[in-house]
């Protein structure tokens, strides 16, 4: 497990709402909402494209702590203020989901990235 402000610190993060103090198992990439509701696991952070208010909603109902928008997209202030009341991290990063991925994949291995 590694803390979520571990991840935010090492992957030089964007926050645009902070949730609670938690630590993630594993990760998740995925864009398609009906694939994330049936397959990402709870505890993940989820790495996405997605911007709008439903993903808040799925990360709620997956437990899923912390949401990851890649490719510097940014969420509307609705979004975010609804991860704000849903305790939800969300987060930003100019980087694509498949750098992400990787970089995210070797911090939870328990792998530090080259600076």
């Amino acid at each position: 497990m590694v803390q979520i402000r571990e991840i935010i610190e090492s992957l030089s993060l964007k926050v645009f709402a902070q949730g609670q103090g938690v630590s993630v198992e594993r990760g998740y990439t995925g864009d398609l909402l009906s694939l994330v509701i049936g397959s990402a696991p709870s505890g993940a952070l989820w790495i996405t494209v997605q911007r709008h208010i439903n993903i808040v909603a799925v990360a709620a109902l997956k437990e899923i702590p912390a949401i990851l928008i890649a490719q510097g997209l940014e969420p509307e202030g609705d979004v975010v203020q609804k991860a704000k009341e849903e305790k939800i991290w969300l987060l930003g990063s100019p980087e694509d989901a498949f750098t992400l991925s990787g970089k995210v994949y070797q911090l939870l291995q328990g792998g530090s990235l080259p600076r």
